[in-house]
């Protein structure tokens, strides 16, 4: 049996390197630049209390167990983006074997026929199928792998502790299923619902009915239950507000219509991976007369699921589990960010090509010829393997190019704000802001008002030199949300580089007063005081104060942040200092892989020994920010 699991293991794994080879070297997309990129909680790994406390509403928010892998990945090569895209390799092919294992396992337990050659064909679909996709490409939904890899361990223990044969081997599977629940209530909130579906699986496959399953293995269900204290624990504080609950200006009618689409998208997806599609942008406005048709076929799918599950539950299990698995994200409780994603239906895909492949293995067990019967499936079954494989490859080549990734979306998602505004953003980086007006343009006209859009504006107009239409539109973005402190942290830096300090100063105090949290906004205010030409503008003191506050924000690992606390001690006349401080600021760049920041620091630094404050030094007053950013917070 080991030996089958072994080459079980190393089949799976070549599958899996085989569909995402040429992933490995894809750049960071989407909200991998807040999750990895500008999270200043990946950059050390002592104390460790840093990078168990990921920053608010970002894609890691209240999801430790995501950040410490992406701060180990972090300590072992920097941000190439190479060693996160083999993380998540390694954690997709360790959820194809966990899944072999899991159907192997079960359907020896209930002695099925062919129950090696039935697992292997599903983990292998699993393994290749483009649907999965989005975990290996995009690096910072690591989070939902490694929620589907606790949770097969979960169910994993609970079947090696009904089928141990000794108390000692009981114990170690019970361990073993209650660590992975812990970790994966630290993981992701929809692991809420694991230990009912350990509970039912108990009591489908193992004990036989719900009470044996609890007279057997009571202390084991109470133990997994008891880490729901651990996902209270982790948003007692509500670590992810901005992106999801109620007052977002999303109704839960409105949420709970677009999940109607959604579930149907994400079963046709299953059936036929294409298109493929990013992001499927924010829950706009929509009346359910709109979505009856889909809503139909969610109600003819939940009640299948219930029948099924209710006369023959070995069979209605994998559907019941996909459906639980997808109810925290996908019911009413809307999630402000995003409509839908497809990532969500990992766990439940690995539920319908096990219930696929069991279902043709029963049949080839009664089919007339066996031994033709399963060599046809197995050429089948290696037909679909290849032709998935081939799929997902091509599917890869789409995340190599930001600007062909967005164009993907836009093509598939014509009248989504937030494509169109990512789209836009990519062509201005690159320098074509004619390519990317009309985009911004027509977000604008999908859902008017949009205070990203008029961000989007503001850039586009400064990079045509156009500074007044510019702060015209960032004024606008502020308007339509006042309480946003990026936005006016934002208007700030634009005020700054157009010679008003004064108005810049301004607004970036009044950032602060509204979110004491912002460390750009200090930073920015920090820099301005310690440097500012005028005399009348310069405070070192509050230039200090300032400095050690974003200091404190960001943990001391933002060198820009240090930078500026060295200048506010320089224009103190402590010259000893702020080298000191310079010092860590150049090395913290240089780990970075900022080679231009650090060298700035180091002229600074120079500057300082000889007894010269920053303020001297030419372009020093031009407005700093810090790599910090709330951005945002998907599900």
């Amino acid at each position: 049996m080991r030996a089958t699991s072994a080459a079980a293991a190393l089949l799976l794994c070549a599958l899996s390197v085989a569909a995402y080879a040429n992933a490995l070297a894809n750049p960071f997309v989407f909200d991998d630049g807040v999750a990895i990129e500008r999270n200043l909680r990946i950059r050390t790994l002592w104390p460790p209390w840093i990078m168990l406390a990921p920053p608010r509403d970002t894609p890691v928010a209240g999801r430790p167990v995501v950040n410490v892998s992406f701060a180990l990945n972090y300590a072992a090569g920097g941000l190439d983006p190479r060693g996160y895209h083999a993380v998540n390799l390694a954690l997709h092919a360790a959820c194809a074997w966990l899944l072999f294992e899991l159907v192997r396992r079960t359907l020896r337990s209930r002695r099925a026929a062919s129950p090696d050659a039935v697992a292997l064909a599903a983990a292998a679909v699993f393994a290749v199928h483009p649907l999965a996709s989005e975990l290996v490409d995009y690096v910072s939904q690591r989070s939902e792998s490694l929620m589907a890899l606790w949770t097969l361990c979960v169910l994993l223990g609970v079947e090696r502790a009904d089928s141990a044969q000794d108390a000692r081997a009981r114990r170690r599977a019970s361990a073993l299923a209650f660590c992975a629940c812990a970790l994966g209530m630290a993981t992701k909130e929809s692991m809420a619902v694991v230990p009912l579906l350990a509970f039912l699986y108990d009591a489908v496959y193992c004990a036989g009915s719900a009470r044996e399953a609890w007279r057997r293995r009571r202390a084991l269900h109470a133990s997994l239950a008891s880490t729901w204290l651990i996902l209270l624990a982790l948003h007692a504080s509500a670590p992810r507000g901005l992106s999801v609950g109620f007052g977002h200006g999303v109704t839960p009618g409105t949420y709970l219509a677009h999940q109607m689409v959604m579930l149907t998208t994400y079963l046709a997806r299953a059936l036929w991976p294409h298109p493929l599609v990013l992001d499927y942008g924010w829950p706009l406005p929509i009346a359910w007369r709109e979505v009856w048709p889909e809503a139909a076929v969610v109600a003819l799918w939940l009640l299948g699921a219930v029948l099924l599950f209710w006369r023959r539950p070995a069979a209605g299990f994998p559907v019941v589990a996909g459906l639980l698995v997808l109810a925290p994200s996908s019911s009413f409780v809307p999630i402000a960010t995003e409509v839908g994603a497809e990532r969500r239906f990992y766990l439940p895909l690995a539920g319908l090509v096990a219930l696929a492949a069991a279902c043709a293995g029963a049949w080839l067990a009664r089919a007339p010829r066996p031994r033709l019967a399963r060599r046809a499936a197995a050429a089948a079954t290696a037909l679909l393997v290849a032709a998935l494989l081939h799929v997902t490859r091509l599917r890869n080549e789409d995340y190599a190019d930001e600007e062909r990734l967005w164009r993907s979306v836009v093509a598939v998602r014509p009248a989504e704000p937030r494509p169109l505004l990512s789209l836009a953003q990519v062509l201005r980086k690159r320098g074509r802001p004619d390519e990317a007006l009309p985009l911004v343009l027509a977000a604008q006209r999908a859902w008017p008002p949009n205070p990203q859009a008029e961000q989007q504006l503001a850039l586009l107009a400064e990079v045509r030199g156009d500074l007044e239409g510019s702060e015209q539109h960032m004024r606008r973005a502020l308007e339509l949300d006042p309480d946003d402190g990026e936005i006016r942290t934002n208007l700030g830096e634009l005020l700054a580089r157009s010679g008003h300090s004064e108005l810049a100063i301004a607004e970036w105090q009044r950032a602060l007063e509204r979110d004491p949290d912002l460390a750009y906004a200090a930073n920015n205010l920090a820099w301005l005081r310690a440097t500012h030409p005028d005399a009348g503008l310069r405070s070192g003191s509050e230039a200090l104060a300032l400095a050690e506050r974003a200091v404190r924000e960001t943990q001391g690992l933002d060198a820009g942040v240090l930078d500026t606390l060295a200048a506010a001690y320089a224009e103190l006349g402590r010259f000893a200092e702020a080298q000191g401080v310079a010092d860590r600021a150049g090395r913290r760049a240089r780990a970075d892989g900022d080679a231009d920041l650090a060298r700035a620091i180091e002229a600074r630094r120079d500057a300082y020994r000889q007894g010269r404050p920053a303020r001297d030094l030419p372009g020093a007053a031009s407005p700093r920010q810090s790599q910090v950013s709330r951005g945002r917070s998907e599900g």
